[in-house]
């Protein structure tokens, strides 16, 4: 406040004054007092004027991350079978007669459906990951219009293979809108992990 700081500009003159004259020093002494007792009924009337500001303290919402079961079901059979990773190499298996399947909505893409093949001449493949792109191809140009990552169990016995359905699916949102090809769909799906037991004989 301009008043205020004036008044204590004042203070100081008259306090410098009474060492400087110690004649008018009773004097000083008495405006001094005079101008600090003006500066705390400026203040008090200043903050009676002022609306008292409420400060409530926003709740902190806690976000609440989806659990994810895949992960943690493949932490377990790690912890469980740690070699199982190792058996088979991705190189071993492979995606084949890959295509989409339509969705509840005219157009949309609702799963993918391929054929897994083992090569592994040892070993039964019981869980595969995936990388998977979808592109929506227009005129001879394709534009990849969803990419999905993940691990599927599955059971397939050495040098055999297996059909195979992946749904589409966002684990990051609740409310996906459907996968929709305006043009031509180009699935490619590639594996990219392997976990795998020794086969049972009969």
């Amino acid at each position: 406040m301009r008043i205020e700081a004036t008044l204590w500009i004042v203070v100081f003159i008259l306090a410098a004054l009474a060492f400087i004259f110690p004649k008018t020093r009773a004097f000083s002494l008495s405006a001094i007092a005079v101008a600090i007792v003006a500066v705390v009924v400026i203040v008090v009337f200043a903050k009676r004027g002022e609306p008292v500001a409420l400060v409530t303290a926003a709740p902190t919402v806690a976000e609440k991350k989806p659990v994810d079961f895949e992960r943690f079901h493949i932490e377990k059979l790690d912890k469980a079978d740690p070699e199982a990773k190792n058996r088979i190499r991705v190189a071993e298996i492979r995606f084949d007669q890959i295509h989409a399947e339509p969705g509840a909505e005219r157009g949309s893409i609702g799963t993918i459906v391929a054929r897994l093949y083992n090569d592994s001449a040892t070993y039964t493949l019981t869980d595969y990951g995936y990388d998977l792109v979808v592109q929506d191809c227009i005129r001879a140009v394709c534009t990849t219009i969803f990419d999905q990552h993940g691990q599927s169990a599955v059971s397939v016995p050495p040098n055999q293979a297996r059909d195979v359905q992946i749904a589409i699916r966002d684990e990051n949102a609740r409310d996906l809108q459907p996968i929709k090809i305006l043009g031509t769909a180009n699935v490619l799906l590639t594996p990219a992990a392997t976990r795998a037991q020794l086969a049972s004989r009969p």
